[in-house]
């Protein structure tokens, strides 16, 4: 076994503390920025999310550090351009949400239930994310437990005659199998949701790997 002397332990030290004092500092710039980058996120996931990107694995390698690196810096530029989803998505599509504030014989009470159920959005998902870091799950299994619930709402959706047009209904309509009907808009929402998500790179992938798809290859 290869012994690491006090110099390399030293300098490992420092930039495992590099990687600290980065993510701290980017909590703080969020903590005190006005509208909080306009995202909706709590203190608690924002800080989860920095010190999970800079948690190095015992015996870590060079690569684990650039890639902890990358990952801060991708969390960093996802805080600042991030926007309040989930009030979009309660929202839904501009147009029909515009409409609805417009035909309404009471548009206080509009804003106000408005308000009320974004607020109650926000609490159930702050409830899930609480249940995956105390669930001692891995990652992946994390991912596996949220699609599955992903799936209930998609099939409770489809059960409706009229479907609320959003990213988030979108996705969960997309999470379900291919007997179930779909609105008209569910294509071009789909698409337009992964667009935002990814790179166009990616999204030219996704396109070609579906234009070649066959379904008799399903699992």
């Amino acid at each position: 076994m290869n012994q690491i002397s006090n110099a390399d332990k030293q300098a490992r030290f420092r930039k495992k503390e590099h990687l600290k004092r980065e993510a701290d500092k980017i909590f703080r710039q969020w903590e005190v920025s006005p509208t909080r980058w306009r995202n909706s996120r709590t203190p608690q996931e924002v800080r989860h999310a920095l010190d999970k990107a800079v948690a190095l694995p015992s015996g870590w390698m060079e690569e684990d550090y650039e890639y902890a690196v990358k990952n801060l810096g991708q969390i960093h530029l996802d805080l600042i351009s991030s926007v309040d989803q989930i009030a979009n998505d309660v929202d839904g599509d501009w147009d029909s949400h515009s409409t609805k504030f417009m035909t309404t014989p009471d548009p206080a009470k509009f804003i106000s239930d408005n308000k009320v159920a974004i607020e109650k959005a926000k609490a159930l998902a702050s409830h899930i994310i609480s249940a995956l870091k105390l669930s001692g799950c891995t990652d992946a299994d994390q991912a596996a437990a949220l699609m599955e619930a992903v799936r209930f709402v998609g099939q409770s959706l489809v059960s409706n005659r009229e479907i609320h047009r959003s990213q988030a209904t979108a996705m969960c309509l997309a999470s379900i199998g291919p007997q179930y009907d779909r609105p008209e808009w569910f294509a071009g929402q789909f698409a337009n949701t992964i667009g935002w998500q990814v790179d166009k790179e990616i999204a030219r992938e996704i396109g070609k790997h579906l234009s070649k798809f066959n379904h008799k290859d399903r699992p």
